[in-house]
């Protein structure tokens, strides 16, 4: 059950991690959305670059067949499909993590502003909802794996970003 959590959510898990990519990539667009409306760490380049992680890995997930046939929930029957469902897992990400983001801000948390457990969280959310109209109700124990792999998670990744120089911040 694990495995196959872990494996239907690991476009998103990436997607999530690629706007730090983009960053220490130097990629075009690295400018604020909405300093007013989201903050500062909110870019425009993390709109490309969560659908391009998203992308990438579901292209990986099909590619690696007998996984995907063992774990997956999908297999796709076009690399056009395959690009489609991994630009909905980066889009719902990115969405999910602005999302909260304008919620903060309107609460008067500063960006940087640990806000627990939505930081470790939004990303899920919004790609969750994002793709349930394929994907549809994975079951509670399936949720309750991908929210505490988000969780637990999330210092180890921002730790691993900062010693890759990527993160300017562990946490």
């Amino acid at each position: 059950m694990i495995a196959e959590a872990l494996w239907f959510f690991l476009p998103a898990y990436v997607a999530n991690q690629f706007p730090g990519f983009g960053a220490w990539l130097n990629v075009p667009l690295q400018k604020p959305i909405s300093r007013r409306w989201l903050g500062e760490n909110k870019t425009v380049a993390a709109y490309y670059m969560c659908p391009i992680g998203g992308v990438l890995t579901f292209l990986f997930q099909q590619w690696a067949t007998e996984w995907n046939v063992a774990y997956g929930w999908y297999v796709s029957s076009s690399v056009w499909e395959s690009v489609g469902i991994g630009m909905l897992f980066g889009l719902g990400a990115v969405a999910g993590d602005s999302a909260k983001s304008f919620v903060k801000r309107r609460l008067g948390k500063k960006p940087g502003q640990v806000w627990w457990p939505f930081d470790q969280t939004d990303f899920v959310f919004g790609a969750l909802l994002l793709t349930y109209p394929i994907a549809g109700w994975r079951g509670g124990e399936t949720y309750a794996i991908i929210f505490a792999v988000a969780i637990i998670g999330h210092p180890f990744w921002n730790a691993l970003g900062y010693w890759l120089g990527i993160r300017k911040k562990w946490l």
